[in-house]
């Protein structure tokens, strides 16, 4: 009876682990995509997963992790990922590796549905009603809905240097000797006029040494007066000059700054933004998480202090380009979310190439220890053969870089939250090509005879700002080809958006700056009772001499 009872408790165990071992990749596959889609913000699917055991591999295939700025596109993807994995350490949440294998990366590639958490499409941005001729300008009022929150923020700031000023000099006037003490000091010298020469002389030292000291505050209490002053009216200018100041800024940020000299910005309009973004959402969403560490936990000083420790990422994958495919592979090295565990950054080297023998080399390091994510990337690309590449959408100046040889280098540097970086680009053997422009824009037709002619492309990217407001600036030798096209047409429509930006500030802020401007005088009280206190001493101490 005993074997029986025996025998079917070890072929219920074996039920059991049959049913787990099965199930345990489905599982497997609902938690990558369920968690991972919650901690990118957009939908993170995968094909299938493989999971064998002694050793512990582990395999996803067909990964797909949606772009959450465009939700019809990819962020990434990738054939193949694997890796020899530390089964303890899996049960305990981490994910220790010596090496996982890439396969098959591709970035920004498009999307049959959306990838939105909720499936649906994001409502589309407002269009502008303003424009130039194939040039689309920003709406001033759009402008300022989406800059409220800064603008405010300068208010804010003006306001609490007055607030600010104010306060100290309440603090040091409240110090500061009281009428009583006023006249107590004249009854003092009343009294001491009535006694004899000797007491009065003896007394009369007393006093004036008294009242020098008082007097000694007056001095220091006068060039603060002139500081604060400074910067009473420093605070008052800021306020009068916001609406000005503020429009400056915000054309600045949307690169419309640039006048003539960066007309290139117009025809690429949302391309140049796009191509900073995408980068931006990449490193965010990759190197930008690492840096948000989580601390040991207290009660295991045996355990690893990390969720992620993989010495080596090797990759390989391509990128559609003009047609053509850029295959790169390459490697990362060191990638932990507590880089104090091996105290050296996270390093990057890819390289690749086209048939036509182009040459892509890409390093980056990005070193998060002393708290603060510190990341520098470079890029070159050699002698890349270009075709059919759509530089503008402009549905009125549609331009294509029908063929070219480029050379490509960028360099970008971040900070914490601070971006500085640049690209530089140089196309020779280019034809450009502006299909259908509009029949009845006369400038758009007068542009895309321009174009035609050019048979080298020289642009200059630059950005500055942070990771989430990177302002961008692009130059070209087009501008001077455009600007002579355009000419002061394009600076008056310029010069239109930027006056109705300051019209619109003095109009919405108006209350707000004039208060702000009365506040100059915040000041004005304290002068006179610093005035009339040091006076009425000076004149008690010019009167016992």
């Amino acid at each position: 009876m005993f074997k029986w009872i025996l025998r079917g408790v070890l072929a219920l165990l074996a039920v059991i682990v049959i049913a787990v071992v099965f199930a345990l990749e489905p599982i497997a596959k609902f938690m990558i995509e369920h968690e991972g889609s919650k901690q990118v913000g957009a939908k993170v699917n995968v094909d299938s997963v493989d999971i064998q055991f002694y050793p512990t591999h582990v395999a996803l295939h067909g990964l797909t992790v949606a772009n959450p700025q465009e939700p019809m596109r990819n962020l990434l993807q990738s054939e193949t990922v694997s890796a020899d994995v530390d089964s303890k350490a899996l049960l305990k949440m981490q994910f220790i590796a010596d090496q996982v294998l890439l396969s098959g990366l591709q970035m920004y590639t498009e999307r049959s549905t959306p990838g939105t958490l909720d499936g649906k499409m994001p409502p589309p941005k407002p269009e502008s009603d303003s424009a130039l001729p194939g040039i689309s300008l920003p709406d001033p009022s759009a402008l300022l809905a989406e800059e409220q929150a800064t603008i405010q923020a300068e208010f804010d700031s003006i306001q609490t240097g007055f607030s600010n000023i104010e306060s100290r000099w309440q603090t040091k006037t409240a110090e500061l000797p009281e009428q009583a003490q006023l006249d107590a000091y004249q009854q003092r010298w009343q009294e001491l006029k009535q006694k004899n020469i000797i007491e009065r002389i003896a007394g009369a030292k007393k006093l004036r040494d008294d009242i020098k000291d008082d007097l000694k505050q007056f001095k220091t209490l006068n060039e603060d007066l002139k500081t604060d002053s400074a910067e009473a009216k420093s605070l008052s200018l800021r306020a009068a000059n916001l609406p000005a100041d503020q429009s400056k800024r915000m054309l600045s940020k949307y690169g419309l700054d640039q006048g003539s000299e960066g007309m290139l910005r117009f025809l690429l309009g949302d391309e140049v933004n796009t191509f900073v973004q995408r980068g931006l959402s990449l490193y965010q969403e990759t190197m930008g998480n690492m840096a948000e560490k989580e601390a040991a936990p207290a009660e295991a000083p045996s355990e690893l202090p990390v969720k992620l420790l993989v010495r080596q990422i090797l990759i390989d994958g391509y990128q559609v380009i003009g047609g053509e495919k850029l295959a790169y592979s390459g490697e990362i090295n060191d990638v932990t979310d507590q880089q104090d565990y091996w105290n050296k950054p996270i390093t990057m080297a890819l390289r690749g190439g086209m048939e036509q023998k182009s040459q892509l080399v890409i390093d980056g390091v990005f070193d998060q220890r002393n708290n603060t994510l510190k990341s520098v990337f470079n890029m070159a690309l050699k002698q890349l053969a270009l075709s059919g590449v759509s530089l503008s959408q402009s549905p009125d100046l549609p331009l294509q870089l029908e063929k070219g040889i480029a050379d490509i280098a960028a360099n970008f540097s971040i900070n914490g939250d601070t971006l500085k970086g640049s690209a530089k680009g140089l196309v020779n053997q280019a034809k450009l090509l502006v299909a259908n422009a509009a029949a009845d824009n006369k400038t758009a037709k007068l542009l895309a005879a321009a174009l035609e002619d050019v048979s080298r492309l020289v642009m200059d990217l630059s950005v500055n700002g942070t990771v989430n407001e990177p302002a961008i600036k692009l130059k070209s030798n087009l501008d001077s080809i455009l600007g002579d096209v355009l000419g002061a047409e394009l600076k008056a429509k310029l010069s239109e958006v930027e006056d109705e930006l300051k019209t619109k500030l003095s109009s919405d802020y108006g209350p707000q700056i004039g208060k702000l401007q009365e506040q100059q005088n915040v000041l004005n009280q304290y002068k006179d009772l610093l005035g009339d206190r040091e006076a009425a001493l000076q004149a008690l101490m010019k009167e016992m001499m």
